[in-house]
């Protein structure tokens, strides 16, 4: 097997084990205390790890080794996970030290993803980077869907310690894979574009790169910002979280206004992950035979209209359905701006870009579920008008961006893109 499709694998089997960990570690919280509150926060690893590693992410990426990078955060997930289970076999491991472990796998994940945007760069180029994205955003979806019921099937069977240990397992393959890819890339399919021997490999994490992180951040933020094309992405990127918030009501909706059975709770929130799936092979097959910003809107445009389906739902399985619309004309949006932003990005930067335009989306989508869930109860627990609310202001705000900005540079990107699919990859 080819050097990148190892890769792929691994990766495939690693966001497996993040999906596994949505729900292991709020169960061992919850089978230790018993308390809702703990079990909350213990599900809330990566966006505690956002505000803990967002910032020193990006500049300690694009300064080291990224592949690196991706060995560490894998082994010290590895090892979390190793604990935790060591955790429930001993019977007596603190409360307050499961949740410094969760936050510290957390804050892995983070260092993870963000190195991951620049191997994936490196190891791809042209319509091979689309489709590699395609399939990782696929992945990953599927693995919202998989994991928590492989949880629940292992513990049911085995108990809590071995979904644990499957835990650490996911991501001691990740670790093997990305090592032997690492291992390879001088002789297989690494595709760099005009980067000299020296850039393709950074210099190793030492004292140095510890240095200037803040000012480092500033100066990603800064490319961020006045990059019209990067910014105008990452607003899209964040319009979609923030109206996404009101997808975080589809099951109080299903369950309080529909009067629907926990079974089919389940199934309205199982449509966005399958539907998400979808998308992501939409866009890894179709994407590279379209224009990227026409592509990126119309998925915008599809998230509008799955929100409005969902404030008109009469039922669960239009609810479903709508739910699956929505997921999947998202992540269409998801797979395009990571390869765009991975094309136009000067790699000596995409590390600090990725991690502030993740954080800032996933700022927007911290804010959008505390909104909508303020705006049902304010509207007396209806979630209806905050639907079509959301979907109203995702399309307005697409409009807003298509005349303001990407309108004007459409053209431009389009020919840039067309030139990295004409870009030569090795075999």
């Amino acid at each position: 097997m080819g050097g990148s499709r190892l890769f792929l694998c691994g990766q495939a089997i690693s966001l497996l084990g993040d999906g596994l960990a949505v729900l292991a570690v709020p169960l061992l919280m919850l089978q230790l205390t018993g308390s809702p509150v703990l079990s909350a926060l213990a599900a809330a690893p990566r966006v505690i790890g956002y505000l803990i590693g967002g910032l020193p992410a990006g500049p300690l990426v694009d300064r080291a080794d990224p592949w690196r990078i991706l060995l560490a955060a894998d082994a010290v997930r590895m090892v979390v996970f190793l604990l935790l289970a060591a955790a429930v076999a001993v019977h007596g491991c603190p409360v307050a030290a499961i949740l410094a472990l969760a936050c510290v796998a957390g804050v892995a994940g983070v260092f993870f993803e963000t190195a991951l945007a620049v191997a994936v760069r490196d190891l791809y180029a042209g319509p091979r980077l689309l489709r590699a994205n395609g399939f990782l955003e696929t992945s990953g979806q599927l693995s919202l869907v998989l994991g928590p019921a492989a949880v629940g099937v292992l513990v049911a069977a085995e108990g809590q310690e071995a979904a644990l240990l499957t835990n650490a397992g996911t991501f001691a393959v990740s670790l093997i894979t990305v090592w032997r890819t690492y291992r390879q890339l001088p002789d297989t399919e690494f595709t760099g574009t005009a980067e000299t021997s020296d850039s393709k490999r950074p210099a190793a994490l030492g004292a140095g790169v510890l240095g200037s992180v803040g000012s480092e951040f500033w100066t990603g933020l800064r490319y961020l910002v006045t990059s019209s094309v990067v910014a105008a992405i990452t607003l899209l990127q964040a319009v979609t979280a923030l109206g996404l918030g009101a997808e975080t009501l589809i099951p109080f909706f299903a369950r309080e206004r529909l009067g629907a059975s926990a079974v089919l709770v389940g199934l309205a929130v199982a449509g966005g992950g399958l539907g998400g799936a979808l998308g992501a092979l939409i866009a890894a097959a179709v994407g590279p035979r379209r224009s990227p910003i026409l592509l990126c809107l119309t998925g915008m445009l599809l998230t509008a209209v799955g929100l409005a389906l969902a404030g008109l739902a009469p039922g669960v399985l239009w609810l479903a359905v709508a739910n699956a619309l929505l997921a999947g004309a998202s992540m269409v949006v998801v797979v395009v701006v990571r390869t765009l932003r991975q094309q136009v990005v000067p790699r000596e930067l995409l590390g600090r870009v990725t991690s502030t335009a993740r954080s800032l989306v996933l700022a927007a989508a911290a804010a959008g579920t505390l909104l909508t869930g303020l705006l049902t109860r304010l509207d007396g627990d209806d979630p209806r008008p905050v639907f079509l609310g959301a979907a109203v202001f995702v399309a307005v705000s697409t409009a807003s961006v298509w005349v303001g900005v990407l309108g004007r540079t459409a053209r431009r990107l389009d020919v840039f893109d067309r030139s990295n699919q004409c870009a030569p990859t090795s075999s």
